[in-house]
């Protein structure tokens, strides 16, 4: 009996020892419980109850029921009865009700409001005159405790120091929390001074000294209101401390003093046009030494409480520029691309095209009669006596070279028949001049084509410009509660992230940054991490990562997330030259920019390197016009005059282009003198045929384009000519690749690379002609 006795009272005394066991968060937790239950409209304290009631869900219920009960004891004394009576019986109730930890915060703060009304209309009826206003009075305070127990519930000290990120909603809760505990403080004062005060004018200089006059303004009237909410001054108090924190905001460029200074300027402005030069509403001691303490303790301030702060608001305190950087970023991208834009027009007016005139005919005759006919003896008849015969016939002279290419002595100008002394020096000075006017009107050509070709990059470089002046512009928001609910999720699955940011860009655009530390853990993988956001926020994700630039912190890495494609994508190869060891004409690349899906195909004029140096050149080319963000057209019509203006030789190439929007599963495929492309569905397959030339042969490239959406599970065949074209026995030769392709049962791209490529060998018979190379890309949907 003894034994069972002892380990009663043991266990009892440990349960006690659990109770009021003191660290930094019970510490914090019995202060405020203490200031709260203090606070008080026109001498109702109903708050004390409200935050017992939210302690109940926490470790430290103990302790917040005895720092309410002390708190209440210290303003009403034994008078406040009522509240001890309610405090004792909600401690009771809230603990048994918690036992099993299901019961939800409304319930409890419902509960919690109807004990108070119940005890405090019974003390009416029992033990005091009432009226019907008391009752409403008891109601009103009833319906306080229901609401304020539900903030401390987001505010609760043990729950937000267990988080790294704060929702906004927890964030407007503490703010009220603290405030309404500054407020506790009413009759606390340190040499005279009220602590109260002290602590608001300390807070107030130090958000607008950190983030601004906006926020300085708007948490110095939150302060006026929640603070003095029991003082009968308080519009007045709210006034100056939203005027003084907008000041203080407004000088902090001027440092700490400048800050200090706008708050005492909002203070006497306000003071002045209330009372006069005589009174302040905020004693200049207290201050003064709120400026003191302001002065001392921002750096300390500013590494414990603002960064952190700072992280939960999505404001910075640094750059207070940005917006000036990005309004003048604009200004100079929008005068480079109207510079851009009249260059283009200056060439485009001048690139007109100039054919024989008589002007130049003119220059013939001169050079002529200059360099023959100068010294001819018969030089005063022809170009004196009879000049205009002499002219008609020069002129005819030269319009037979224009239109024949040569001078026939049967239809030579009868002037030059019977009267010219000097015909064949003449015909040979008319042979020379025209082969120089025939390569300088070439070169004059191609001078206009080449400044056409300037003239369409300058109004694309222009257009891309003018692009970019819209992504920079373009608005960006920060979802911080998506940001803490992702930073606490990942914290729980034991995740070492350092950062989150969720960026959004419109209603379906977004972009996720997490940046992690030791990365070489497996747990902090990109994979993994992608993962758990994934499941957190209900959507499928790609994620990349890059490296920290920043050798002191190499451990850590920063991932970046987006919504992933509806539509996957695999591309597999099959090749074989003419001979072993033999440079293949045909080039090839494949790759995903954005939200989009490219392959492309090239197959140079004839074989060998020469082939393999056009096909290159326009695969090259067309790879980094689609990675920097041009349009299919715009590559196709650069790469048709580069190919052209290259070299005097002709390099002629195929193209063969299929982009597919990995999100709606929309294929466009554009052909340039390309095999025939087939597309491979579950019951048939359709052929993507063109009749256009190759690039680099015509000034104007000559391309077609086809679109159709692609379902899951089909697949796009591409091929060079040395494939389609091996089978030298059948006309319809699109026809004999189609149901070759149609036999092949397979959902593996390279097996069906491999099988086009295995037919065409044997079609071949060994006599292979061509470059052969086959592309297999198979789509499929992401579940």
């Amino acid at each position: 009996m003894t034994d069972r006795m002892g380990t009663v009272s043991l266990n009892q005394k440990r349960s006690l020892n659990k109770k009021i066991t003191f660290n930094k968060k019970g510490v914090l937790i019995g202060l405020l419980g203490f200031l709260i239950s203090r606070t008080s409209i026109n001498g109702l304290t109903p708050f004390g109850i409200s935050f017992l009631a939210a302690s109940s869900f926490s470790n430290f219920s103990f302790i917040s029921f005895l720092s309410v009960i002390i708190g209440a004891l210290s303003f009403h004394g034994i008078k406040g009865y009522n509240y001890l009576i309610t405090m004792g019986i909600v401690y009771v109730v809230s603990s048994i009700i918690n036992r099993d930890k299901k019961t939800s915060i409304i319930n409890i703060s419902l509960i919690v409001s109807i004990i108070f009304i119940v005890v405090n209309f019974l003390n009416l009826i029992l033990f005091s005159e009432y009226y019907i206003y008391d009752f409403m009075m008891v109601v009103f305070e009833g319906v306080v405790v229901f609401t304020l127990s539900y903030i401390f519930s987001y505010s609760f000290p043990q729950k937000i120091m267990e988080k790294e990120k704060l929702t906004n909603e927890e964030l407007i809760c503490l703010f009220i929390t603290f405030l309404l505990a500054f407020s506790g403080l009413e009759n606390f004062s340190l040499f005279g001074f009220s602590i109260k005060n002290i602590i608001s004018i300390l807070f107030v200089i130090v958000i607008g000294h950190a983030y601004g006059a906006a926020l300085g303004a708007g948490i110095g009237i939150t302060v006026g209101m929640v603070v003095y909410l029991s003082q009968p001054n308080m519009p007045f108090l709210i006034s100056i401390y939203g005027i003084s924190g907008l000041f203080s905001g407004v000088f902090r460029d001027l440092g700490k003093g400048g800050s200090i200074l706008g708050f005492i300027l909002g203070n006497s402005i306000v003071s002045f046009y209330i009372n006069g030069f005589d009174t302040s509403f905020l004693n200049y001691y207290e201050l003064g030494v709120g400026s003191l303490i302001f002065i001392l303790g921002f750096n300390y301030i500013e590494d414990n409480i603002l960064n952190k702060l700072s992280i939960n608001l999505g404001i910075s305190k640094s750059n207070p520029y940005d917006d000036r950087i990005k309004e003048l970023t604009n200004r100079r991208l929008k005068e480079v691309s109207e510079v851009f834009d009249e260059l283009s027009k200056m060439f485009v007016k001048v690139s007109e095209n100039k054919e024989v005139c008589t002007d130049n005919v003119s220059i013939f005759i001169d050079e002529v009669a200059s360099d023959v006919c100068k010294n001819c003896s018969m030089n005063k008849f022809c170009w004196q006596d009879d000049f205009y015969t002499t002219y008609y016939s020069m002129f005819n002279l030269i319009t037979m070279m224009e239109m024949t290419g040569e001078i026939d002595e049967e239809h030579m100008p009868r002037l030059f028949r019977t009267t010219c002394i000097n015909t064949e020096k003449i015909m040979d000075k008319v042979y020379r001049l025209f082969d120089i006017y025939k390569i300088n009107y070439i070169w004059e050509k191609k001078m206009n084509e080449n400044r056409k070709l300037v003239a369409e990059q300058l109004n694309d470089i222009s257009n891309i410009i003018g692009n970019l002046m819209k992504n920079i512009d373009r608005e960006i928001t920060f979802n911080k509660d998506v940001e803490a609910e992702i930073y606490s999720t990942l914290k729980a699955n034991g995740i070492d992230v350092l950062e989150t940011v969720v960026a959004e860009y419109g209603e379906n655009d977004f972009e996720i940054y997490v940046e992690v530390d030791k990365c070489f853990k497996r747990v902090n993988s990109l994979e993994n991490v992608k993962t758990i956001i994934s499941e957190t926020i209900d959507l499928p994700l790609k994620g990349d990562f890059t490296l920290n630039s920043n050798q002191r912190i190499k451990e850590r890495n920063r991932y970046s997330f987006k919504k992933a494609n509806r539509y996957g994508t695999m591309t597999k190869i099959s090749r074989n030259s003419q001979l072993p060891n033999y440079v293949s004409g045909d080039s090839y690349t494949f790759g995903e920019t954005d939200d989009n899906y490219f392959i492309a195909l090239s197959d140079g004029m004839g074989i060998g390197r020469k082939a393999n140096y056009e096909s290159s050149i326009t695969i090259s080319l067309l790879e980094k016009f689609l990675e920097a963000g041009f349009s299919e057209e715009v590559a196709l019509n650069t790469i048709n005059s580069m190919l052209m203006l290259k070299s005097e030789e002709e390099i002629f190439t195929t193209l063969d282009i299929s982009t597919i929007d990995l999100y709606s599963g929309k294929l466009q495929v554009i052909k340039t003198g390309a095999a025939s492309t087939f597309i491979k569905k579950k019951d048939r397959v359709e052929v993507i045929n063109s009749n256009s030339l190759p690039v680099g042969m015509l000034k104007d490239v000559d391309f077609q384009i086809y679109e159709q959406f692609l379902e899951d599970g089909d697949f796009i065949i591409m091929m060079s000519d040395g494939v389609l074209e091996a089978n030298e026995e059948v006309a319809n030769k699109e026809g004999w690749m189609k149901e070759v392709i149609k036999d092949i049962d397979s959902f593996n791209p390279q097996t069906i690379a491999n099988m086009v490529m295995k037919e065409a060998k044997k079609a071949a018979k060994g006599k292979i002609k061509d470059d052969m190379t086959v592309l297999a890309t198979k789509i499929w949907k992401v579940k």
